[in-house]
C-alpha cells in the first residue's frame, strides 16, 4: 500500500508494511512526535486524505473516497475510468466491451490495464495482496476481475503507474493498482442511489448498501453489504450506433447458389414473404439481404450483484494484533451479440420447403448455363446458403468470488512485522440463452438427415470441415417416418416441432480459479550511515494458483467439426503454478537532501524457472520547493495461467488487404475474407521481460500548489500474444504451412483458395518481439480558501502518449500506434471542487484527443473512401457535475450528472458499433441521485 496521513509523511509500502524516508523522521523528530505517533501516521491511512504525497522516488496516483463519491461510479471498473494512466488501447475493459463472442471481453467482468500494456502486465491488489484471477480469461489473458469487488467497500485506489516488479511481483511490468477497502468504521451508514439516462430508453442503475462498524477497548469490526442492479443498454438505443455504417450482406433471408449452374446468388423476395425491399441488394456475388448487427448487440447488459465485506482486528497486546478480511461477491448478468452467420451451409434441393418464387429464380439463373434444364437438375447436389440465424447470440453468466485474509502484525524491538495467509476463489458458469446453434445438427436438418423420432439417416454425407455434402439417397419416409426439415426461408421464424430442440444448445461453460498464499515481511531501522538512519524491509511469499476453464463438449472443436457451434466458442484452460519469492528494500539517505531507494526481488516459478529483478530510485531536493526523482527497474512476466494452459479457441478475424495484401493475392484494394479462425495454445512460450525507467519533478511554490511532471519509458521484449498480420507474413515466408486443403484443428497455418486469398487461419500464441512505450504524466493541484465563497480545489491530470512502437518480427514493419486507432495521444481530466458550509460541488472535464480511424475496405467502399484517404476520430470532451448537501447527523444527498451537456461520442468507423467503447461512451446525459444516512 501507499500511505499519507501527516503532511510531512513520505512513505511507500512493501506488501502492506510502510517504510518511511529518513527526511520525514528527521522532520518529525524536530516536531517531537513520538515513535507511536510515527507508526500511526505511516500505517493507518486517514479517510480525509486529499491526495497521495508525490514526494517519493516513484510517481504515485490516488483516487480517494471523495473522488469515488463524485464519480458516481457503481463498480470498480467505473472508478478507474477517470485515471488517464488506464486509458487508451484495448487493455482496460469494462462490461461495455463484454459479450458472448471470443473477440469480446468476459460478460460482466472488468479488468484494468496501465499504459495500454494489458491486464496481465498490470498487478491488481486488494489491500496490498493478490486476489485469484478471473475464472474466465479475457481471450487467453488472465486478469483480476475488479467488478468482483463491491464498489461501496472501496476506500480509495492507489496506483504506481510504472514498473514495480522488485517490490510487489515480477509481473508488475506496467505497475500496480492497489484497491484499499474501508475499515475502522464506527457506527452505521445506509446509502441508496438511483439513476437513469436522459433518453426515452431505460438504462436504470440502482444501488443499496449498508455498513456497520463497532469498536471495543481492543478490537474493531466492520460489516458492509452492497446490492447493485442495472438495466440493459443496447447499440440500437442511440442514434449514433443504431445503424451500422456497412450492414452485413448475410441476413436472415439467405442467399442461395449451387456453385455450378448458377453464377449469381438469389434470395427470397419480399413479394413472396422474403427480404424487405429496403434491405435487398446486389453485389459481386449476386443478390443479398442485409442484416444490421447493431439492432441486436448490447453495450451494457442486465446486471445484478450482491457483495459482502467484513473486517476484524483484535489487539492481543500493545505490540501484537490479529486481523481478518473477508470479501464475497456474486453477480448475474447477460451478454448479447448479433446473430451467428452460416457460410455456405448445404441445403437439399428436394426439401419440400423451397418457395415457388425461389425455385423460379434459381431456374432463371441456372438457365444461363446451356447444360441446365429445370430445378430437378439440382437434385443430388447441395445448394449452398449464406445467411444469418434469426436470433442474437446471448449467454447468461453467474459468477461467485470469495477472499479471506488473516494474519498477525506487531512490533519487535524497533521493527514492524506482519505474517498473513490468503485464500481466494472464483467460480463462474455460463449458459446459452439464444442463438447458439449446433452446426452438424443444423446441416442435417437442412439436408433431411433427421427423422421426427430423432433417428439420423445417411441421406447425405456431410463434410463439416469444408461445408460440403455428398448425396447417398434414401429418406425418413422410406422408413415410415417423417423428416425434420429446417426452414431457411420466410425469415426462419417458423420451424417444425422438434427442430429447435435438435439444433439449439445452451453450450455451458464452467470456470474455477483459486489462489493460496503465505507472506511475511519485517521492516524498520537497520543501522546509521554518517549519522542518518537507514531503513529497510525483508519479506518472503509462497503462492499457489490454479485455473480450470472448461467449455461443454458441444462447444469444443475437433478435427472433424472445427466449428461445433456456429459463430461461437469458449476459451479453455487448465493450469496450475507454484511460486516462491524473496524480496528486500532499503532507503538510504546519502545526504540531507538526497535519498536512494534500492530493492530486489527473487521469484522462482515451478514451470518457468527463476529470475531476479532489481530496482533503484532516487529523490533529490535541491531547494525546499523542488524535488527531483527518478527510477529504473526490470520485470519478468511468465505467461499467465490462461496463456500457459490455453487450448484451441474458435475465433474470428477479418483479413485487411491494406495491411496484408499478400493475403489477398497482392491486391490491397480487395475485400478480405471474414475468417472463422482458431487461436491456439503454445507450449513453447517464453517469459516476457521489460526494463522500465523514468524521471520527473515535484514543484511546490506554495503550501497550496503542487505541480508534478513525470516521464516514463517501458521497453518490452518477448511480448505474449497474437499478431494476425505478422503471422500471415511469417506463413507466406515459409515459417508455417500454407495450403489449399483444410487445416486440421489445432495446427498453425493458413488455407488459401485458388484465387490466392486466405480463407482460413490458425493463429498460435507467440512471443511477438519488442515494444517500446513512453510518455509524460502531468499533474497540478491547487487549494484556494476564501472568506465568503468557501474553499476551492483545482485538479488537472494529463497523460501524453509519446511512443507506442511495436516490432513483432523481422517480417513486419514497426507499428507506431501512438495517435493511431484507439491510442489517443492526450488524455486529460480537469476538475474544480468547491465546498461552502454544508454544500459541496465539483465540475470536471474529461478530454480524449483525436486519433486515426481504421475503417475496413468494405466500409471505405460503402462511404466512397479511397484506399489512401485518412480518416480521423474527432476529439471528445465530456463535462460532469456533482452537487452535495450535508444534512444533520452527517447524512448527505448528492446529485450527479454525467455528460452534463449530453455530448454525443465521435463516429468511429473501425468498430461495428460506430463507437469506441474503450475511449468513449454513447450513454449520453446520465443523472444519479444518492442519499446517505448515518446513524
Amino acid at each position: 500500500m501507499f500511505y499519507k496521513k501527516h503532511p510531512l509523511a513520505r512513505a511507500v509500502a512493501l506488501s502492506g508494511i510502510a517504510l518511511s524516508s529518513t527526511t520525514f523522521l528527521a522532520q518529525a523528530a524536530d516536531q517531537q512526535l513520538t515513535e507511536n505517533d510515527l507508526l500511526e501516521e505511516i500505517v493507518i491511512t486517514g479517510t480525509h486524505i486529499k491526495g497521495l504525497d508525490m514526494d517519493g522516488a516513484m510517481q504515485a496516483v490516488q483516487l480517494d473516497r471523495e473522488d469515488i463519491a463524485e464519480s458516481g461510479a457503481a463498480s470498480a471498473a467505473e472508478i478507474l475510468r477517470d485515471l488517464t494512466q488506464t486509458g487508451g488501447g484495448s487493455g482496460t475493459f469494462s462490461t461495455s466491451t463484454g459479450g458472448p463472442l471470443s473477440g469480446q471481453t468476459p460478460v460482466g467482468a472488468g479488468g484494468v490495464s496501465l499504459r495500454g500494456l494489458g491486464t496481465a502486465s498490470t498487478l491488481t491488489l486488494v489491500n496490498g495482496r493478490r486476489m485469484s484471477v478471473s475464472s474466465f480469461a479475457n481471450g487467453t489473458e488472465s486478469f483480476i476481475d475488479v467488478n468482483s469487488i463491491p464498489s461501496a467497500a472501496i476506500e480509495r485506489v492507489e496506483v504506481l503507474p510504472s514498473g514495480a516488479s522488485a517490490t510487489y511481483g515480477a509481473d508488475a511490468v506496467a505497475g500496480v493498482v492497489n484497491i484499499i477497502l474501508r475499515e475502522d468504521f464506527e457506527g452505521s451508514e445506509l446509502s441508496i442511489s438511483g439513476g437513469n439516462s436522459a433518453e426515452s430508453t431505460d438504462e436504470g442503475r440502482y444501488n443499496l448498501n449498508w455498513v456497520w462498524g463497532g469498536n471495543t477497548e481492543n478490537s474493531n469490526t466492520m460489516v458492509l453489504v452492497d446490492y447493485y442492479s442495472r438495466s440493459g443498454f443496447y447499440d440500437r438505443d442511440r442514434s449514433i450506433s443504431e445503424n451500422s455504417v456497412r450492414p452485413s450482406q448475410q441476413g436472415i433471408y439467405p442467399s442461395f447458389n449451387d456453385l455450378f449452374f448458377n453464377f449469381y446468388d438469389v434470395i427470397q423476395k419480399q413479394a413472396d414473404g422474403g427480404c424487405p425491399v429496403d434491405q435487398a441488394g446486389f453485389s459481386g456475388f449476386g443478390e443479398y439481404c442485409e442484416l444490421d448487427a447493431n439492432q441486436f448487440a448490447s453495450i451494457d447488459d442486465e446486471y445484478e450483484s450482491l457483495g459482502v465485506v467484513a473486517t476484524h482486528e483484535w489487539d492481543i497486546s500493545d505490540r501484537l494484533s490479529l486481523f481478518t478480511e473477508l470479501m464475497y461477491q456474486t453477480y448475474k448478468t447477460q451478454g448479447v451479440s448479433s446473430p451467428a452467420k452460416f457460410n455456405g451451409a448445404p441445403v437439399d434441393p428436394e426439401s419440400p420447403l423451397w418457395p415457388a418464387s425461389v425455385i423460379a429464380d434459381m431456374e432463371t439463373e441456372g438457365s444461363f448455363n446451356e447444360d441446365f434444364g429445370q430445378f430437378s437438375d439440382y437434385f443430388g447436389f447441395p445448394i449452398f446458403a449464406w445467411g444469418a440465424l434469426p436470433e442474437p447470440r446471448a449467454v447468461e453468466v453467474e459468477s461467485e468470488s470469495f477472499r479471506l485474509v488473516t494474519g498477525f502484525k506487531g512490533q519487535w524491538d524497533r521493527f514492524d512485522w506482519e505474517l498473513a495467509a490468503t485464500y481466494g476463489r472464483s467460480e463462474s458458469e455460463q449458459r446459452g440463452l439464444s442463438g447458439l446453434v449446433k452446426k452438424a445438427e443444423l446441416y442435417d436438418a437442412l439436408l433431411g438427415n433427421i427423422c421426427d423420432d430423432g433417428t439420423r439417416i445417411d441421406r447425405w454425407e456431410v463434410d463439416l470441415v469444408d461445408d460440403g455434402a455428398s448425396y447417398n439417397g434414401g429418406s425418413c419416409e422410406d422408413l415410415g417416418k417423417s423428416t425434420l426439415w429446417y426452414d431457411p426461408f420466410n425469415g426462419q421464424t417458423e420451424q417444425m416441432q422438434g427442430v429447435r430442440e435438435l439444433i439449439e444448445t445452451q453450450a455451458s461453460r464452467e470456470g474455477e480459479s483459486s489462489v493460496w498464499s503465505l507472506d511475511a515481511v519485517i521492516s524498520g531501522q537497520l543501522f546509521s550511515l554518517q549519522g542518518r538512519d537507514v531503513y529497510g524491509a525483508l519479506g518472503a511469499e509462497f503462492r499457489r494458483e490454479e485455473v480450470e476453464d472448461t467449455p461443454s463438449a458441444d462447444a469444443t472443436a475437433t478435427s472433424d467439426n472445427p466449428e461445433p457451434i456456429l459463430g461461437f466458442s469458449s476459451t479453455g484452460a487448465d493450469y496450475e503454478r507454484d511460486q516462491f519469492a524473496l524480496f528486500g528494500e532499503m532507503f538510504i539517505p546519502l545526504s540531507e537532501n538526497f535519498e536512494l531507494q534500492l530493492a530486489a526481488r527473487y521469484d522462482d516459478y515451478d514451470d518457468f524457472g527463476s529470475d531476479i529483478n532489481p530496482k533503484i530510485g532516487f529523490r533529490y531536493q535541491p531547494i525546499e520547493a523542488l524535488i527531483l526523482r527518478g527510477n529504473w527497474s526490470t520485470s519478468f512476466r511468465a505467461p499467465s495461467l490462461a496463456q500457459a494452459g490455453a487450448s484451441t479457441l474458435l475465433s474470428s478475424y477479418s483479413i485487411d488487404c491494406l495491411d496484408t495484401p499478400i493475403a489477398c493475392n497482392g491486391d490491397s484494394s480487395a475485400d478480405g475474407a471474414s475468417l472463422l479462425s482458431e487461436d491456439l495454445g503454445n507450449p513453447d512460450l517464453e517469459p516476457e521481460e521489460a526494463t522500465t525507467w523514468g524521471f520527473g519533478f515535484v514543484f511546490k511554490p506554495t503550501e497550496d500548489i503542487d505541480v508534478s511532471v513525470d516521464y516514463w519509458n517501458i521497453e518490452h521484449e518477448n511480448l505474449i500474444g497474437i499478431d494476425e498480420d505478422d503471422f500471415i507474413r511469417k506463413a507466406f515466408a515459409g515459417e508455417y504451412a500454407v495450403t489449399t486443403e483444410s487445416l486440421p484443428t489445432g495446427q498453425p497455418g493458413l488455407q488459401v483458395n485458388p484465387g490466392g486469398f486466405v480463407v482460413d487461419a490458425h493463429f498460435p500464441l507467440a512471443n511477438l518481439g519488442e515494444q517500446t512505450t513512453s510518455g509524460v504524466d502531468f499533474a497540478y493541484t491547487q487549494y484556494i480558501d476564501t472568506n465568503n465563497l468557501g474553499s476551492f480545489t483545482i485538479k488537472f491530470d494529463a497523460t501524453y502518449l509519446d511512443e507506442f512502437d511495436r516490432d513483432s518480427s523481422d517480417f513486419s514493419e514497426i507499428e507506431s500506434l501512438a495517435g493511431d486507432y484507439k491510442y489517443p495521444r492526450w488524455l486529460v481530466n480537469a476538475k474544480v471542487r468547491w465546498r461552502y458550509d454544508s454544500w459541496r460541488a465539483s465540475l470536471s472535464a474529461n478530454y480524449t484527443h483525436d486519433y486515426q480511424d481504421d475503417p475496413s475496405n468494405q466500409v471505405r467502399d460503402a462511404l466512397g473512401l479511397g484506399d489512401d484517404d485518412e480518416v480521423d476520430v474527432s476529439s471528445w470532451t465530456v463535462w460532469d457535475l456533482s452537487l452535495s448537501y450535508d444534512l444533520p447527523s452527517e447524512s448527505y444527498v448528492t446529485l450527479k450528472v454525467d455528460n452534463l451537456f449530453d455530448r454525443e461520442p465521435p463516429l468511429v468507423l473501425g468498430t461495428g458499433a460506430n463507437v469506441d467503447h474503450t475511449n468513449h461512451s454513447s450513454m449520453g446525459r446520465f443523472v444519479t441521485l444518492n442519499y446517505t444516512h448515518v446513524f
